[in-house]
């Protein structure tokens, strides 16, 4: 998902947006294209991260929560061969 995405629903549902949460999460993509949620992408691993920080927590679920959300999304238009 783009970041602008997730941008926006930081700014829906925190207020404020948290670009270098969702950075931080998919720096992976660099070198795992796709395959990049394998790391940083686990409620532990982002709330490990920002223990001190809730609403950066709660930015980084809501970017978990939005990339399963578009993966599910992508999986069934595949198979509605759509």
């Amino acid at each position: 998902m783009k970041h602008r995405i997730h941008r926006l629903i930081d700014r829906l549902v925190l207020g404020r947006e948290h670009g270098d949460v969702h950075r931080w999460m998919d720096e992976p993509a660099r070198y795992l294209g796709e395959r990049h949620r394998s790391l940083r992408h686990t409620p532990l691993e982002v709330l490990l991260k920002y223990w001190d920080n809730p609403e950066k927590a709660l930015s980084g679920l809501l970017h978990i929560l939005a990339d399963k959300a578009e993966s599910r999304v992508r999986r069934w238009r595949r198979c509605r061969g759509g």
